[in-house]
């Protein structure tokens, strides 16, 4: 401690309100036991995986003038991602080769900065703030697929033409034809299970850069900033999967040759 420095008791300084060391529980290890094949399950098949690159440029204003940016700490978080299947490349024999994915979502961003509250001669004081920015992108790519999605096209409705003796209203037997009062239709719907995503990963690239200049009233030598130029660089790595129903066949394993 420093000289002539004095110190003076905290009214409500914290405290630690319950600790304990926790002994370590014993437990079993179970094998997971499941049956064998040959059987079909519905299962998530992966349809494609890829990484995209979406480039932003945005300008935000701090809650007040700063002095210089400490720390930004991101995440990104997805709103949106939808393929469309038969979008893309489709071969001459009707195989899905690509389909077109829609994606959307914004990069979270929280940022430190510093003040300066009070400057003097040879020192700048101020406080350490923060604010919080969502910084919106939308992307289109293709997407080639590994293995092709189970899409079900609607089937072309039947109509059949029924024959009526007498009119809706006059059984005079003066007019014979096509009912017009009853019709018979047929319709062929197989549903399709819709496509989903998985975010699997994400890279972040960025040069943020101060603008908007003024200095402080007190010090002409100290300067502030108003707003900030960010350049970013996103790299999104997402897998595309859909519910199928797969074969599986039987598995031999070495244990069976030996009974």
């Amino acid at each position: 401690m420093e000289k002539n420095q004095v110190v003076y008791p905290c009214d409500n300084c914290g405290k630690i309100i319950t600790s304990q060391t926790l002994p370590l529980s014993s437990g079993t290890t179970i094998t997971p036991v499941g049956i064998r094949g040959p059987l079909v399950a519905k299962i998530p098949v992966v349809l494609g995986e890829r990484e995209i690159q979406i480039d932003v440029e945005a300008v935000f204003k701090l809650n007040e003038p700063f002095f210089e940016i400490k720390r930004i700490k991101k995440n990104v978080y997805l709103t949106q991602c939808k393929l469309l299947p038969r979008s893309g490349v489709i071969a001459a024999d009707g195989t899905l080769v690509s389909g077109k994915l829609f994606i959307g979502g914004f990069v979270r961003k929280n940022i430190e900065y510093a003040t300066a509250d009070c400057v003097e001669k040879e020192i700048v004081s101020g406080r350490i703030a923060h604010t919080t920015i969502d910084v919106p992108f939308t992307a289109v790519t293709e997407v080639v697929y590994t293995v092709p999605p189970v899409v079900n096209v609607r089937g072309v409705q039947k109509e059949i033409d029924l024959l009526n003796s007498c009119g809706c209203n006059d059984c005079t037997g003066t007019i014979m034809g096509k009912s017009g009062c009853e019709q018979y239709l047929e319709d062929n719907i197989t549903f399709t299970e819709s496509p989903y995503c998985e975010l699997e990963g994400i890279r972040i690239f960025e040069d943020d850069i101060n603008t908007d200049p003024l200095y402080h009233k007190t010090n002409s030598k100290v300067q502030l900033y108003n707003k900030v130029v960010e350049k970013m660089v996103v790299y999104i790595r997402v897998k595309v999967l859909q519910l199928q129903q797969v074969n599986i066949p039987v598995v031999h394993r070495c244990d069976d040759d030996d009974e």
